[in-house]
């Protein structure tokens, strides 16, 4: 069942949740719908049997938010659900909704390369609404949003844009946190041929930022690690998890207790990073160079980081 006012060509953006958590999840399903968004919730749109109901939905699906607590881990639905959009290999945005859960067991390894944001509380969804709709982006859009007014604001969908302004750069105030994990977050869309981007960080150690191809972790890819070997040295490696071909002693170049503002720029041959008041971090011109058209971060080894990116601008 489409929802109403719905285009029947545009896949839906799906919200997979614990029914511990309904009436936040409607609240979400509201939030999007007046955003623009196509939203199937099973309250709205389930027909047929359950699992047949659950498989077209996530076989309609643009993306599926996994609304993950401890009750979703535990529920055999919820799992075919998220199980089924991995193995289809539909993205996958967690929502945490629930404060102190960690995800353990098949849930723990299904998101564990992944950005969550916090919709537990009201707070936290106002706070982090505007990031998932960025993290979302056209998937499951069907129309521009309405303000309260019902003037149309300045966001678009695709087909309202020419194919060569689509793609969105990292604009300000862009906020994250990252968790101690494996593998990088890549919710930025593709980035200009040459970019210098400014960023300001917060972590103990082991600052990570991807440039790759792809929107993924791929073996040939730029790795530069601030702040590694519990903030002591950065380096840069042109494989993932590979040798270092780049590597200067940086004591302290990290500070779990403020923001540290960095600046990081490729020319399409030289990848550079910058710190304020310090001056070049690490710098690499590659014999080689490969495409550096998508950017991820994340942190890891014990360490957390909160982040903050700005203004992409051509070189």
């Amino acid at each position: 069942m489409a929802d109403a006012g719905s285009n029947e060509d545009v896949k839906h953006v799906m919200i997979s949740y614990n029914w511990e958590c309904q009436e936040q999840m409607i609240k979400v399903k509201n939030k999007l719908k007046q955003a623009g968004y196509k939203v199937w919730m099973d309250i709205d749109s389930l027909e047929g049997s359950l699992l047949e109901g659950m498989g077209k939905a996530v076989e309609g699906s643009a993306v599926v938010l996994v609304c993950f607590s401890k009750a979703y881990q535990a529920s055999t639905n919820c799992r075919t659900e998220a199980e089924y959009a991995y193995n289809l290999k539909v993205p996958i945005i967690p929502l945490k909704v629930e404060s102190d859960f960690k995800a353990t067991g098949w849930l723990g390894a299904l998101l564990a390369s992944k950005l969550y944001y916090r919709m537990d509380t009201d707070d936290q969804m106002e706070r982090n609404f505007p990031a998932l709709l960025r993290a979302l982006g056209t998937k499951g859009r069907v129309q521009s949003s309405t303000s309260s007014n019902g003037t149309k604001s300045q966001e678009v969908t695709a087909k309202e844009t020419s194919s060569n302004v689509t793609e969105k750069a990292p604009a300000n105030g862009q906020k994250f946190h990252t968790s101690n994990q494996k593998g990088y977050n890549w919710c930025f869309d593709r980035l200009p041929k040459t970019f210098k981007i400014r960023f300001k960080m917060k972590a103990k150690h082991d600052l990570h930022i991807g440039l790759s191809p792809e929107n993924r972790d791929i073996t040939d890819m730029y790795e530069i690690c601030i702040g590694g070997e519990k903030n002591k040295i950065t380096f840069l490696r042109r494989q993932l998890k590979a040798a270092r071909i780049v590597s200067k002693e940086t004591p302290n170049i990290l500070d779990p207790s403020k923001f540290l503002n960095f600046t990081l720029e490729w020319d399409g041959r030289t990848v550079r990073v910058s710190k304020e008041g310090f001056g070049a971090v690490i710098e690499y011109t590659d014999p080689s160079p490969m495409n550096a058209a998508y950017l991820g971060f994340t942190t890891g080894w014990g360490s957390e980081g909160d982040w903050e990116f700005f203004d992409l601008k051509p070189r």
